[in-house]
């Protein structure tokens, strides 16, 4: 069953909408992390589907294409095929295909009307060349993203919608209220960056120095001891260490 957009993901679609009849092609849909993206990214799918169209979504990591999919089936988006690997979803002939990058980059590419890029500061060769070719000038690349920041992203997109900010979720109630404490500032100077993101290894091992793992432990037990929490991690050996 479709879930019903709210206020902000109703105007994001208006925004999208006005941007794509001034003739941009390329546009970029920035919300805050909460917001309800793959939400938002199904009802452009049900837009597209409704009008006989074919859809691709290319999600950036392995992880975020079974996560995708089960958002769309919620949706009631069933006509899913998956390019990725072996995947039991395989089905090319599907009007909507998630389509990890890693696999596009080395396959033939399937016809699209529309095509949704998840997480699109994480760029990719494979994007620039995908959209520079003659018989993809016409197809809209739409953009979705909660950090539009990577250098060069304005080469591949050219039109940037706020769909709304974080302070503008908190006061309609969709985010908590929240505050920063950060006792302790790590050392990036040395992690190397690849696609547009921290170089997962270089990362780890820079956040794993123990002054920082120090530090995160008697902050914790300062300000939240025996409260439930949360605690994100930049992969399993960091969170190992934590």
């Amino acid at each position: 069953m479709r879930r019903e957009l709210h206020q902000h993901q109703h105007g994001a679609m208006a925004l999208l909408r006005q941007s794509l009849a001034s003739g941009k092609r390329r546009p970029v849909l920035q919300a805050p992390t909460g917001f309800g993206k793959t939400v938002l990214a199904g009802a452009i799918v049900d837009g597209a589907l409704s009008k006989g169209k074919r859809v691709i979504i290319t999600v950036p990591a392995l992880e975020l294409i079974d996560q995708t999919v089960e958002s769309f089936w919620h949706e009631g988006i069933r006509e899913i095929g998956v390019l990725q690997g072996n995947h039991p979803l395989t089905n090319p002939n599907l009007p909507v295909q998630v389509a990890s990058v890693q696999t596009l980059e080395r396959r033939h590419i399937p016809r699209a009307d529309v095509v949704l890029v998840d997480e699109c500061h994480r760029v990719f060769a494979l994007h620039a060349k995908w959209m520079a070719l003659p018989e993809w000038q016409a197809v809209p690349f739409i953009g979705l993203t909660a950090t539009p920041w990577t250098k060069g992203l304005g080469k591949l997109y050219d039109d940037l919608l706020i769909a709304a900010t974080t302070e503008q979720l908190i006061e309609a109630g969709f985010l908590s209220k929240f505050r920063v404490f950060a006792p302790s500032h790590p050392d990036l100077s040395q992690v190397r960056t690849v696609a547009g993101d921290y170089q997962v290894d270089d990362l780890s091992a820079a956040m794993r120095k123990d002054v920082l793992v120090a530090d995160a432990v008697t902050t914790w037990l300062a300000k939240a001891d025996r409260r439930p929490t949360l605690l994100f991690a930049v992969d399993r050996a960091h969170a190992q260490h934590l």
